[in-house]
């Protein structure tokens, strides 16, 4: 065992984190904050921007279309943090936490009640806040309180009050590639998208093939070989792993449904090379 590299450190945990309807604070309403915002909106977020500064005249659109939540035109408060959050209910849920871990009892299932609680309180508190102001004390005082708060905050350009970071993204349909430098250059980020992956995928269409592999993974766990147990899930896996290599991603971008089935009605063996002539 003793020839084990270990994965280099220092790296970012990338992570495809899931904001869809959950609340996401922007203070500023500039040039960063609009990219902050389309961000968002790609991932369904519920947007509320908060500026005392003039507003991006897209932004503004964005408001009138129906696009965001809110957009507060007034100096920040740190009040704001807790906008949605019903009175006393962070406290509520707070007193909930009131297991002793040095029992040696178990411990108990919350109560439909506790978990409607914290059901609630997680939609109506905000996921993060993003800071995008030229007022680095402001900024500073919000991630003060964001901590105290256990709210995940970026403040633009100060990658050392970040919990996380904005990469380059590339996008086709619920395909999406991202490329980080750890908060070190972020324009590094955007040459490598717009002259490396754009031209390496612009003649392939990646939505269709990622609907088509969506396809095949829901019909065979729907249809062909149902079940929750670890074995079937096991099967099942390895089964659509081979099936996605068979294929070149020039094969999948271009497949119909009708060759899928033809693929998923061969289950559990596997199609020949003659299959879908």
């Amino acid at each position: 065992m003793t020839d084990i590299v270990p994965p280099p450190p220092n790296g970012s945990l990338m992570l495809a984190w899931q904001v869809k309807n959950k609340h996401v604070l922007v203070v500023g309403a500039g040039d960063v904050a609009l990219s902050r915002v389309d961000h968002l909106l790609q991932a369904n977020a519920k947007i509320t921007v908060v500026t005392g500064e003039s507003v991006h005249p897209i932004l503004r659109k964005y408001h009138e279309m129906g696009l965001l939540e809110d957009l507060v035109v007034r100096n920040f408060r740190l009040s704001d943090l807790k906008l949605y959050e019903p009175k006393d209910i962070r406290q509520r849920v707070m007193e909930l936490d009131n297991d002793n871990d040095e029992s040696d009892e178990e411990y108990e299932v919350l109560s439909e009640e506790a978990v409607k609680l914290i059901e609630d309180f997680e939609q109506c508190k905000f996921k993060m806040v993003l800071t995008c102001i030229n007022n680095y004390p402001l900024s500073l005082r919000i991630w003060q309180k964001c901590k105290s708060l256990g709210i995940d905050v970026n403040l633009a350009d100060k990658p050392a009050n970040c919990d996380f970071y904005f990469g380059s993204v590339y996008r086709q349909g619920p395909l999406q590639i991202m490329i980080s430098t750890n908060g070190k250059s972020p324009r590094l980020c955007n040459r490598i998208k717009t002259k490396m992956l754009i031209p390496m995928f612009e003649d392939l269409d990646l939505e269709h093939a990622v609907e088509n592999l969506g396809y095949l993974r829901s019909q065979l766990q729907k249809v062909y070989h149902p079940g929750d147990d670890t074995k079937v899930i096991k099967e099942r896996m390895e089964w659509n792993r081979k099936i996605t290599d068979f294929y070149t991603i020039q094969d999948w971008c271009a497949m119909k449904h009708e060759s899928i089935d033809k693929i998923l009605k061969l289950y559990p063996e596997f199609p020949s090379v003659d299959t879908l002539k």
